[in-house]
Parts: C-alpha cells; structure tokens; sequence
C-alpha cells in the first residue's frame, strides 16, 4: 500500500506542477527554440524537469516517511547527487554551456553519489569499482540525454525501466530502492502525459540528466544483493535500448568522421522515424523494444543460471549488431 500512495503521490504532483512550471517557462523565456536538428517546430517550454524533480522528491520523502525509511548517508548522497546534476543542467538549458562545463558536472554529482556509501564492490578491486562506476553513471547521464531528442522517448524509456527496477527491488527486499524506482517511475509516467507527441513542454537537459543519473542509481543498487558477476547483465539488459543508442551514435559518427557530442539528427530513434515517417509510431517501437528488455532482465534475476545469463547476452548482443547495421544505412540529416 506504501508503494502504491506513492505512485499516486508522483502522479499527482506532477500532473499538478506542470502546468505550473509551463506558466514559468514561458514568462521567463527557458524555451527550446526550433533548429534544423530538431523535430519540433514551434518554441517549446523547457522546464519540464522541474516539475519531475519535485514530483519525485514529494513522493519519495512521503514514502520514506511511510515506510518510516532512515536517511542514511547514502540515501542523502544519492538525493543530494540527483539536485546537483539537474541544476547543471539547468545552467546548461539557460545559457548553453556545452560539454566542457556539464561532463565535469556530471562527475562531480557521480562523487557525491559514490562518496556517501553508494557503490557495493560492483566489480572486484576499489579503484577498478570506483572507475567503472563513474563510467556507467556517467554514460546513462548522457545516454538519456542523447535519447531526449523526440517527444516522449526519454520519458517513457524511464517510466519502463524504473518499472523494472522496482520490480527488482520487491523481489530482493530493497526497500530504498524500490521507493526510488516507483517514486521516478510515476513521475516519468504522469509528465509522459504533457511530453507524447505532440509535446507541450520538454524535460531539458536538466531533466534528462537527473533521469540518467537516478537510473544509472537503480543500476547500480539492484546489483547489491548479487551471489554471481552474472547478474550485472541484469542492469545493463533494463537499460539496453539507451545502451544500444549512445554506442551506435559513437560508432556512426567516429566512421563519419564526426565529433561525438555535437548534437544532430543521427540516432537510432531518427532513424527509425525516418522509416516510419510517425512520431508517435516511432515511439511506441522504442517502447516495446524498452519493455522486452525490461522484462527479460527481470526474468534473469530470478535465477543463477550462468547459462542463461550468457543465452541472453548472445542473442541481445546478435539482435544489436543486426539493427545496428541496417539503422546505419538509413539516410540522416
């Protein structure tokens, strides 16, 4: 029952706080301005992630305070690492400060999160858990923050692995994190109302980044309980389809020559729509290809199977490559 007031509790506050947050945009001039890379065609709020934050943060702390949850200094560090990436990405969305000013951002909310307790000897060795930890958290950052490039994606992408998240989280016991995953999981559901197409107001980059960062989170915390190295599959199979995207954009563009970070209209879901020729359609097939993934990294977790871990593994692994190369040969901008 705890879980599912806050879910109602997520949904509700930011079903109310964006109407509100629209209002501010608009009067304070935090527009996304239509561009050639850009899909939209009209000036577009873009504080969407405001509203998500305290949606968030309202159903968490009511769910804690349920649940009578302690705030360690690991729940604190990870709170306080979430409000931190999203004010650079608000400073970010405001003056456009570019990729030299938000990486070291994005490191030093990765520091606040690791510092505070929140790694659990992902790996084997100190140095080697503390690199590859940054690199995940790091990398979903900014995974989710390419996958922000057409209305709804990042948010439902969200919605679909929070969900399986906490269905983890149920299952080992975790209560911290399960609070996490449906507290985001209802507040990427209610704003996925104002963001499918067409899109009335965007997350920003501050609100992409803070989902990124509290996804990579979940990661990271449904592999506490594991028995098997195995199981680390399990994160990276929830979060594939941001995976599959931020890589296959790195591989296209370092064959075409281009920088990694510029922005453009070259990812896999452009791509996708150009096939489709339909938002909205194109949408929906990134959501279903989010949910199988997601329900199959759920299945993996009730087993330690190695076999089984592997058989995933090859045949995710076989359908990337394929996709990938025929996603490569569709024409972009």
């Amino acid at each position: 029952m705890s879980y599912a007031l806050t879910f109602a509790v997520a949904l509700l506050a930011v079903a109310l706080l964006v109407p509100i947050v629209k209002r501010l945009a608009l009067r304070s001039g935090f527009l996304d301005q239509p561009s050639a890379r850009k899909v939209h065609k009209k000036p577009t709020p873009l504080l969407g992630g405001l509203a998500v934050l305290i949606g968030f943060f309202a159903a968490f702390l009511i769910g804690a305070r349920l649940q009578e949850t302690s705030f360690s200094p690991s729940v604190v560090g990870f709170l306080a690492g979430g409000i931190w990436v999203f004010l650079v990405g608000l400073i970010d969305d405001r003056f456009g400060t570019g990729p030299l000013v938000k990486l070291p951002g994005q490191i030093i909310g990765c520091a606040i999160l690791f510092f505070s307790g929140n790694t659990n000897g992902l790996i084997t060795s100190a140095p080697l858990d503390l690199f590859f930890s940054f690199l995940w958290v790091v990398g979903m950052m900014n995974a989710v923050n390419f996958l922000d490039n057409m209305d709804g994606l990042a948010t439902g992408i969200t919605f679909l692995a929070a969900s399986g998240f906490f269905a983890i989280s149920l299952l080992h016991g975790q209560a911290v994190s399960a609070l996490i995953a449906i507290s985001l999981a209802g507040a990427a559901l209610a704003f996925l109302r104002f963001n499918f197409h067409p899109a009335s107001i965007f997350l920003g980059d501050a609100g992409s980044l803070f989902l990124g960062y509290a996804l990579a989170a979940l990661g990271i915390m449904s592999t506490w309980h594991m028995t098997s190295h195995s199981f680390l599959l399990v994160p990276v199979l929830i979060l594939g389809y941001p995976i599959f995207d931020i890589g296959f954009v790195v591989l296209t563009r370092m064959a075409r020559g281009r920088r990694i970070y510029l922005p453009g209209k070259d990812h896999s879901s452009h791509r996708l729509w150009t096939l489709l020729a339909n938002v909205r359609g194109t949408a929906m097939v990134v959501y279903g290809i989010c949910l199988v993934l997601a329900l199959l990294g759920v299945a993996l977790s009730f087993t330690s199977d190695r076999s089984l871990y592997w058989t995933a593994l090859l045949l995710v692994a076989t359908v990337s490559l394929w996709s990938g190369r025929r996603l490569a040969r569709v024409p972009v901008e």
